[in-house]
Formats: C-alpha cells, structure tokens, sequence
C-alpha cells in the first residue's frame, strides 16, 4: 500500500492527482458514516481508474468560528492513518481563516475544485454546506458541476442499524463528554485515541508507587473527568509498534488541588522512561468518575481497587 500523501496547498497537487475523485468534509473522528462514505467513493474511484482524496479543513470550521479550544475528536496523523487504510491516496488540507470563510460558494467551486484540484467526481453529504454564509449545497454543487464537465454525487447519512441514531461526530462528542466510551467507540467503528508526547509531570503517582506518563492533550475534546481502561501503542523510540495496557486518568486531580486538565497513563508491568515519547492512547471504558480523597493512603486503595476492575475490562476486550 502506497503511504497517503498530505497536501497543504491546494495550487501545488501534483498532475498524478487531477482526474481524481474527491470526498469533502471535515472527518473528524472518521467515524462509521465517514467510512461508508469513503468506502462507496473508493469504490466508485476504483471503477473509474482514478485517484481517492479528500478535502478537509484546519482548523475545523466549528472551531475557528466559535474559538473553542477543546474541541477535536482526531488528530490529522489519527485521520490519515484510519483514511490510508480505507484506501485513500491523498489529503488536501485546506486552511479555514479569514479569507476561505469570506469565499462565496460558487469562489470555491471555480477557484478551488475546478481550477485548483482539477478532479472528476465530486462527494458530499446531502446536508453538506459550504461557501459564504453556508449557502453552497448539494443543487448548487451539481449545477455547477453539470457545466463544468465534471460528476457530483450527494450522499445519505447513515444510521445504526435499524435505530434513529444517525453517525454524527457531534453524538460521538456528547459520548465522550459523558463518559459512553462504548457507545462512542461503537459508533466510530474503532477505539476513540489521543495521540501525544509524554510531557514532565510532578512525578507524584512514582511517589505513591504508581507512575504515570503525563500525556498533553491540546485541542483534543475533554473526556468526562475520571478513571479509564485503556490501550497504549508506542509511536517512537525503542518501543515502536508495540502495545500495552493501562489506566488511565483525565481531569483535575482535586485530592492535590490542581486546576489543569492533564491525562496521566499508568502502564501495567511497566518501568521504563519514556519521556518525550510519542504515545497513542485508545479508550476502552469508562471505570469511575473522578473523585476527591482524604489523603495518599485512600488514594492507593482506590487506585488498586481501579486496576483489578481496568484489567477485567481488558480482558474482556
């Protein structure tokens, strides 16, 4: 499999590109939707004898508008590796500032589609909107396809399974703001992952006898505060590749009075440093909320109670 190439500039894709089949939208999560989505163009692509990319946006839409910082279910390396494995060749990474949200809709079907990426076959979702005001929409983008020689296919949302539940990335948001990490991951067709760099933490957890791994989680959406099982794949150093076990904890640690989210991973059987490591953490479960103790000693009867309840759950995952 050919590694999937990221394009930051549209002006710059290169001529093996045009004629491609391109899919539009954000993916954040790259949930079940997006992947029948995908999956439909990548067949339709491969009919074709053409390229698959996508166009995405960064920041998200959502995000630049209402300057919330803790918004993002995936990060762009998360995207592409979900994308690549669903046989996409390529991304194009468009930068929404000012003046792509200034461009009215029929600005970026000529500037942008028909004369920056020079593709074929266009996909959005049926509800898709795009351009100044959001008034570009499906009949928009077919009219002007139709003139300019090239195919637009608007797609359904998917459900799941016979329920009302539409794949969303805002109902997987409001899962993982809940604690539902079950209902999230099922909905995303895989377990929901931060990714980041082990950071200097205050080393208290190697003080009470369970260290931890101090995770950064930027603009990554804040799960409910408390207590998780969890894998963890290496994605640097000695341990490339490989996978381990965990708990995990995201939120304020009120027992010490700190006033910062942080999420902290402790490895089973593990004693390794592994600072500045770039780890992957893939949420099994929700364990507990968080919680407030006396003192140290509660704290670690608590946190041993934690690990024989995370490990049961792994086991059975």
């Amino acid at each position: 499999m050919n590694k999937i190439k990221i394009i930051n500039d549209y002006k710059k894709i290169p001529k093996t590109f045009y004629g491609s089949s391109l899919v539009i939208g954000n993916f954040d999560g790259v949930h079940r939707g997006h992947k029948k989505v995908i999956e439909l163009a990548n067949k339709i692509s491969k009919k074709n004898k053409s390229k698959l990319g996508i166009i995405m946006f960064a920041p998200h839409p959502k995000e630049y508008f209402s300057k919330e910082k803790q918004f993002l279910l995936s990060s762009i390396e998360t995207k592409s590796e979900i994308l690549e494995r669903l046989g996409v060749n390529f991304i194009i990474i468009l930068k929404f500032n000012k003046n792509l949200a200034s461009m009215t809709a029929l600005e970026f079907c000529n500037k942008i589609l028909l004369n920056g990426c020079k593709m074929q076959h266009i996909f959005i979702g049926k509800n898709f909107r795009f351009g100044q005001n959001r008034v570009g929409d499906l009949k928009l983008l077919s009219n002007f396809g139709a003139k300019n020689n090239f195919k637009v296919s608007g797609l359904e949302l998917y459900k799941l399974n016979s329920s009302k539940n539409i794949f969303s990335s805002s109902a997987v948001r409001k899962f993982i703001k809940n604690g539902q990490i079950k209902q999230a991951n099922k909905f995303l067709g895989h377990c929901w992952s931060i990714t980041g760099k082990v950071i200097t933490g205050d080393k208290r957890g190697r003080l009470i006898g369970f260290p931890t791994a101090n995770i950064s989680t930027e603009n990554y959406i804040y799960p409910k505060f408390g207590v998780y099982a969890v894998k963890v794949n290496f994605l640097s150093g000695k341990l490339k590749g490989k996978e381990k076990s965990g708990i995990a904890n995201f939120g304020l640690r009120p027992t010490f009075g700190k006033k910062e989210a942080l999420l902290e991973v402790h490895l089973f059987s593990f004693k390794l440093n592994i600072y500045k490591t770039a780890l992957k953490v893939s949420f099994i479960d929700f364990v507990r909320p968080e919680m407030k103790f006396l003192g140290i000693e509660p704290l670690k009867l608590q946190i041993k109670k934690d690990i024989t309840k995370t490990k049961k759950i792994l086991s059975r995952n």
